[in-house]
């Protein structure tokens, strides 16, 4: 997690209980799947293993379409084709290294082949555009992706600020269960609020595809 228990303790000046403990976990991990949620990518970097299916309308392109090609009207070659790269638009991003790229033809007794990088496949920022596929094969893609979270410090006090508020919010109840009577204190905003959520929108990924 990007923030501890530990450094929500010193954010709000204040020693946990066990109890606490527990709480301030499920509430900082809760934190973090709400901001990656929002901004549709991990905020910390970690590995994924992913399974694709080349679309059917991925087919060879005739060489004629590019240049001239001689052979055309005549008996001396068939035509040839380009094969396109087929673009793989990971779940995750930003991609940080991919680890193996593999793939399997739809016939039956196919095996499995490890694609190289530069050679076979090229790594972009969101994506892998492969050129050794054809139509309806199985690509495997393992890689770690996700931003630099621990870089970002804005995304740590964003997450210890919601966090206090949360936790103060528990506190309050259960002063006030304690006291056999009711504070009168407002209620904190819990989660993050709109104001947050808009000065992390330059991270947000958005989706082209």
């Amino acid at each position: 997690m990007l923030a501890s228990i530990t450094e929500l303790e010193r954010y709000m000046d204040i020693k946990f209980s066990n109890r606490q403990n527990h709480a301030a976990e499920y509430v900082l991990e809760g934190l973090q799947s709400e901001l990656e949620s929002y901004l549709r990518r991990p905020v910390e970097v970690a590995t994924f293993t992913e399974n694709y299916r080349v679309e059917s309308t991925n087919v060879g392109i005739p060489t004629s379409s590019f240049f001239y090609d001689t052979t055309i009207g005549t008996d001396e070659k068939p035509q040839t084709f380009l094969q396109p790269p087929y673009t793989v638009y990971v779940r995750n991003s930003p991609i940080v290294s991919v680890t193996s790229v593999k793939v399997t033809a739809p016939t039956p007794g196919s095996v499995q082949e490890t694609l190289e990088d530069g050679r076979d496949y090229v790594v972009r920022r969101y994506g892998i555009d492969v050129y050794r596929t054809f139509a309806n094969d199985d690509i495997q893609v393992i890689y770690t992706a996700g931003l630099a979270g621990d870089g970002i410090k804005h995304f740590k006090l964003m997450i210890l600020r919601a966090a206090a508020r949360e936790m103060q919010n528990m506190h309050d109840d259960v002063v006030g269960i304690k006291d056999l009577e009711t504070r009168n204190v407002a209620p904190l905003t819990t989660g993050f609020t709109p104001e947050e959520l808009a000065s992390v929108r330059r991270w947000r990924r958005v989706r082209v595809s």
